[in-house]
């Protein structure tokens, strides 16, 4: 799907007004021009003129407002693009009470499957990215990725 670059710009400036809006209401500091919402509102202004050329350039296009790829109107297509979303807020969910080594490679083996990926192919991937992803996060980054049910074993 293809989105006219007149409604990718206005959800740009809508984030943007609320990336500034947010921003005014960080403290200040006492004798100090400028603070913690400085940066933020560079950023939002940023925003706030990209997204306004955005629109600019889709109202300038004859482009139609939303154009629909022959992929999408394949069967199943709408709920593959709902399976990311629907297996990150499962993530969320249940990551500290699972764990991330044992829930990580269930929720990518299924995504895989989801997305039409042969079972022979999808499990080493997931258990390799999985392995991939702990050894980054985990020894490389030193940020810990929650054990959950593994706690009690590795510990």
């Amino acid at each position: 799907m293809k989105l006219n670059d007149a409604i990718l710009g206005g959800v740009f400036v809508l984030l943007a007004i609320a990336v500034l809006v947010e921003s005014r209401t960080f403290p200040t500091l006492p004798s100090q021009p400028y603070g913690p919402g400085t940066f933020p509102t560079i950023i939002a202004v940023i925003m706030l003129v990209a997204g306004g050329s955005q629109i600019w350039a889709g109202m300038k296009s004859s482009a139609p407002l939303v154009v629909v790829q022959d992929w999408a109107k394949t069967d199943g297509a709408f709920g593959r693009m709902l399976a990311v979303p629907a297996f990150v807020i499962t993530y969320i969910l249940l990551s500290k009470t699972v764990g991330f080594p044992l829930l990580a490679p269930v929720l990518t083996a299924a995504l895989l499957l989801i997305m039409k990926v042969r079972p022979v192919v999808a499990l080493p991937i997931a258990v390799v990215a999985t392995a991939g992803i702990w050894f980054l996060f985990a020894w490389l980054l030193l940020v810990p990725l929650p054990l959950g049910l593994l706690t009690e074993v590795i510990y």
